[in-house]
């Protein structure tokens, strides 16, 4: 049997683990939806707003997100500063976080994947043309060609002019014209704009807030409320937490727990890690529900008795790495150790609208008058959370009594027998004669006793 001579003594001593380039792009576009690698890009683009404006609460007025998906094709574009060109050949299109790079303070495009994998998804040409304070550029790559070429990882930057431009000459666009059939197909659909359009405005909602525009196809996105009631004696809670975790900046969380109109779907915990929208309106155990705190706290399953319930997590810290998001940030990394601190604390803070939302519920046996909390809840004003004061606890502080507790007598009586007594008690109404006929007995029965 004939045997296999290798060339040279170092064949033997090593083993080719190279990875193929068809492997590469399989793996890194298989487990993402569209509309989620499309929000990759949308966070690239905020994080070009955060290196032009830094700060957590900073204003984006006048930064801008436009988005263009159709059969045709795919295009963003935003004027939020370009790419660097020293970090477009080290960095931006290298496959994951290489050492040496500095990360943008409070940055949302944490992993290193997410521009590349949104493109290899959408097709098999793009074009990313940057134009920064100075230089302009255009990287092309023609997937299928690279693809092919086993010995090049690299793509080139092409058309590259050095001169100074004006701050708002400044951005980025994105082409992809060679959509894959699947990929273009999905985009002609009204019904992937749509969800789209919806996943945006939930994702993005805090960027969108703080000033920057996006649109979608030529609309402008709305961005949704964030809101609480508080008033009539209802006083949602507000907690902030500072951890140590071993980075080189804190992680601070801040913590909004209260009442908001009574609706299902919107009901349930809302978390954001650096601004970006990780779970919306959740009722599952990831944040707590039918789950024990460490301390004993016990919050129930999540049903419609809770429909009131709104709460708001915000995770923020100028090192993303420890922030509890999975690769995707489309969940939260339940294995984390921010994680596991944050769930406890949604419990504990929880608790007390649902004791809250209990007693609501129980009010539906009760008179109309007495139904204090329907009665607040009813007339409380939706604050902002901007202007909701700290405290650690959602409370029900009910207004003081001005005066002795009331009770409704009701009862009827024939027509004519009311309305010959309203003559002759000179009453003006049906409850007129019902006031004047209980001071009358109220009166006469005291004089007897």
């Amino acid at each position: 049997m004939a045997q296999l001579v290798p060339t040279n003594e170092a064949d033997l001593t090593k083993v080719d683990a190279s990875p193929t380039k068809e492997f590469f792009v399989d793996i890194i576009t298989k487990d993402i939806q569209l509309d989620e690698a499309i929000q990759d890009l949308v966070d690239n683009c905020i994080d070009g707003a955060k290196r032009l404006r830094p700060g957590v609460n900073a204003d984006y007025e006048g930064l801008t997100v436009s988005l263009e998906v159709n059969s045709d094709g795919f295009r963003i574009e935003d004027n939020c500063g370009g790419i660097p060109l020293d970090i477009a050949r080290k960095y931006a299109f290298k496959f994951g976080r290489a050492k040496g790079f500095e990360p943008t303070s409070h940055s949302v495009g944490q992993f290193g994947v997410g521009m590349k994998r949104a493109l290899f998804k959408m097709g098999s040409q793009f074009n990313v043309i940057s134009t920064e304070p100075e230089h302009s550029f255009r990287v092309f790559v023609d997937v299928t060609a690279w693809v092919n070429d086993n010995q090049n990882w690299d793509f080139d930057v092409k058309d590259l002019k050095s001169k100074a431009y004006r701050l708002e000459e400044t951005g980025t666009r994105i082409e992809v014209d060679q959509l894959a059939p699947a990929v273009a197909s999905t985009f002609g659909q009204e019904w992937f704009v749509k969800r789209l359009r919806h996943s945006i405005r939930v994702v993005q909602q805090q960027p969108m807030r703080q000033g920057l525009a996006i649109s979608l196809n030529g609309e402008a996105i709305i961005p949704t409320d964030w809101q609480l009631k508080e008033g009539e004696g209802i006083e949602p809670a507000f907690r902030r937490f500072e951890d140590d975790l071993g980075a080189a900046n804190p992680l601070v969380t801040r913590l909004y727990a209260g009442v908001g109109d009574s609706n299902r779907t919107y009901a349930g915990w809302y978390v954001f890690c650096n601004g970006r929208c990780i779970l919306e309106a959740d009722q599952e155990s990831t944040t707590g529900w039918n789950e024990v705190s460490e301390n004993g706290v016990n919050v129930p399953k999540f049903h419609g008795q809770f429909a009131r319930f709104r709460g708001y997590a915000f995770m923020d810290s100028d090192d993303a790495s420890i922030l509890p998001w999975n690769t995707t940030k489309t969940g939260l990394d339940l294995e984390s150790d921010a994680y596991r601190r944050l769930v406890g604390r949604l419990i504990e803070i929880t608790r007390p609208v649902i004791t809250f939302l209990n007693n609501l519920d129980a009010e539906k046996e009760f008179e109309d008058s007495d139904k204090v909390l329907s009665i607040a809840i009813s007339k409380a004003p939706h604050v902002a959370l901007e202007k909701i004061a700290e405290r650690p606890v959602f409370n029900y502080a009910p207004p003081p009594k001005r005066g002795p507790a009331l009770a409704r007598i009701s009862y009827q009586k024939p027509r004519a027998e009311v309305e010959k007594l309203k003559e002759v008690m000179d009453a003006q109404s049906n409850r007129d004669l019902g006031e004047k006929t209980f001071e009358y007995a109220a009166s006469n029965l005291s004089e007897e006793s």
